[in-house]
């Protein structure tokens, strides 16, 4: 019951906001906005599902009409990520709808109703049984996200919501294909079965390459990313803070449910994992740093955080990447990297929705209070001591130590990520620090919905930790306390240099400025475009060139033809003009004999 209401209150919510289009146009607004009023509360049946026990009646729902039978279960992966993915949609939908300005969020309405369309498409794949479930939920998330993307309706929302389109559907396209002959080994459509699918298909390694690329669109791996730096500046701060802190974890849920060798699959199907785990290492890494080579030249606050949750999820990447590699870690890998999952979300959703809440309310009685609680979350993001991103880098840590990469261990590899991050943050304080204020007076649904995950970023990730996963807390000793520090130090260190560096003028104006000019947001698909453009040239001068030459080509022939048709024209007239005579005298000559004829048939009729 609980899993029904948790899916349908939502949907239902969005029901009455699109109904209400067929009201006149003072109703239509006052229903619309007492519906997105309501909207934070439709979230209450998914938190509450989260705190039911996993695997029980009240934790499930089958609906046998719909599809081809569907089931829907809450387990250890779903538990946290409902209950996170709850606070925060919730979050940003009172950020957009409890506002004292009445007039201050005119579209509220459809921004509300397309983020509780996600929210059911979100929870819909972290709570799916069955592989179609699963796709159905994941792909209505996916579309339903556009509507986020292109909210302003400005030139850059269009251009981010045409490539986020594209990526998602060559993403649903790969997973679609990859399921489809996933389910063909399947004698049930249970996603308990999938291990056994993949083992048994003839076809495991290319059903493993689609589903790995296929979710790496959602998790935002490079080179996969590209739609992330686009997306974010483009939308509204609450559809930044689920589009970074929820919607790419299915990415996530999509790797740990169907990329999972086992410990007793064949030795061919585990190679076939170890390969994808390999190279989703290697691309995981890829992201982790390059992404903060990219974000520290932007100067959008947003544009510095999407890169900052490539980098982010990179990581976590690495450490579903050694379940791969070596399935039998799979078990404390999938509890790191869901931990860290959790702590990501909420600490990043925290950084997004206070962009604006800097902006209107970092001045002030209230700027000493928005200083600490961004400085919080960002720290947190860093790894910093006692923060639950210190306790998500530690768990990570002593999950990957089986794995090297060039005969350096990840988990030595890793902490540098933290450097990385720092710098990033350090990044995006300046520019949001530097941004231009519009302050509002008291205090609204913005405020609240971000002091409340700030809130819930500092203590749930170790309530979850500590009371749902199968995870050790650190002793915070010195050895694990200098672990924690030293990359913090050091990224500050390079922030600082970075800084000497420019006051100086050693570093290339463009790279000084870090304007956004020379690696531009979307990196990669700026020069996709170009090389398109490029092409699209080329092609359209070719065809050009085509066109003439087949028309030369043709308008030989055609000439012969003319000429040919008027010279036989010439000669039918004159032989038709020879041939006047000649049809009188055949006229003559045809009386003539016809009574010669005539004549000696009597002649002899007489005789």
């Amino acid at each position: 019951m609980i899993t029904a209401l948790a899916l349908l209150l939502p949907l239902s919510v969005v029901t009455v906001i699109a109904v209400a289009g067929m009201f006149p146009a003072q109703a239509r607004h006052r229903v619309r906005r007492s519906a997105a009023i309501f909207a934070p509360l439709a979230v209450l049946p998914a938190a509450a599902l989260s705190f039911t026990e996993p695997g029980s009646r009240a934790a499930g729902l089958e609906v046998e009409w719909l599809l081809l039978g569907s089931s829907f279960a809450l387990d250890e992966l779903a538990r946290p990520l409902v209950l996170i993915a709850a606070l925060l949609y919730g979050a940003a939908l009172m950020s957009i709808s409890w506002l004292k300005l009445r007039d201050a969020e005119r579209g509220s309405g459809t921004l509300s109703a397309f983020l509780l369309v996600c929210f059911t498409g979100n929870i819909g794949t972290y709570l799916a049984a069955d592989v179609v479930s699963f796709y159905l939920f994941f792909t209505l998330m996916s579309f339903s996200a556009a509507g986020l993307v292109m909210h302003y309706r400005t030139a850059a929302a269009r251009r981010a919501t045409r490539i986020y389109l594209v990526m998602s559907v060559l993403a649903e396209t790969a997973i679609l294909a990859g399921l489809l002959m996933l389910a063909s080994q399947m004698t049930t459509l249970a996603l308990g079965d999938v291990p056994a699918a993949v083992a048994g298909s003839p076809h495991r390694g290319l059903i493993i390459a689609l589903l790995l690329a296929g979710f790496a669109v959602k998790a935002g791996t490079m080179p996969l990313h590209v739609w992330l730096p686009l997306a974010h500046p483009a939308a509204p701060p609450a559809a930044s803070a689920v589009l970074s802190g929820a919607m790419v974890k299915t990415g996530l849920v999509g790797w740990l449910r169907f990329l999972d060798g086992g410990d007793t699959e064949p030795v061919t199907a585990v190679t076939a994992v170890t390969v994808a785990g390999w190279v989703l290492l290697i691309s995981a890494l890829a992201g982790a740093f390059l992404a903060v080579a990219l974000g520290v030249l932007q100067q959008d606050p947003k544009v510095v955080l999407a890169y900052s949750t490539i980098s982010q999820m990179g990581f976590i990447a690495a450490v579903v990447s050694v379940g791969l590699i070596e399935p039998r870690y799979a078990e404390v890998t999938t509890a790191a990297a869901v931990i860290y999952a959790v702590h990501h979300g909420l600490a990043k959703g925290a950084l997004f929705l206070g962009v604006p809440v800097a902006k209107h309310y970092g001045r002030g009685a209230t700027g000493v209070l928005v200083a600490i609680g961004v400085s919080g979350a960002a720290l947190a993001v860093a790894g910093a001591p006692l923060t639950s991103g210190a306790f998500s880098k530690y768990v990570s840590k002593e999950a990957v130590e089986a794995v090297s990469v060039l005969g350096v261990g990840l988990d030595a590899v890793l902490p540098f990520v933290a450097t990385g991050s720092t710098a990033l943050l350090l990044r995006f304080g300046w520019v949001l620090w530097r941004a231009e204020r519009e302050p509002r007076r008291g205090v609204d649904g913005e405020l609240l919905s971000w002091l409340l995950v700030v809130a819930a970023g500092i203590a749930v990730p170790w309530w979850i930790g500590v009371q749902w996963m199968p995870l050790g807390t650190p002793d915070w000793d010195a050895g694990v306390l200098w672990d924690a520090i030293w990359p913090i130090l050091l990224g500050a260190g390079l922030g600082a240099l970075a800084v000497l560096l420019v006051r100086r003028g050693t570093l290339p104006d463009a790279v000084a400025q870090a304007d956004g000019t020379v690696i531009q947001p979307g990196d990669l698909v700026v020069a996709e475009e170009g090389a398109l453009r490029w092409v699209s040239r080329t092609a359209g001068r070719g065809l050009d060139t085509a066109h003439r030459l087949a028309g030369a080509s043709v308008a030989a022939p055609a000439r012969w033809l003319t000429r040919a048709a008027e010279t036989f024209r010439r000669a039918a007239g004159a032989a038709d003009r020879r041939l006047v005579p000649w049809e009188a005298s055949g006229a003559v000559l045809l009386v003539i004999l016809a009574v010669a004829l005539a004549a000696g048939v009597l002649g002899r009729w007489l005789t």
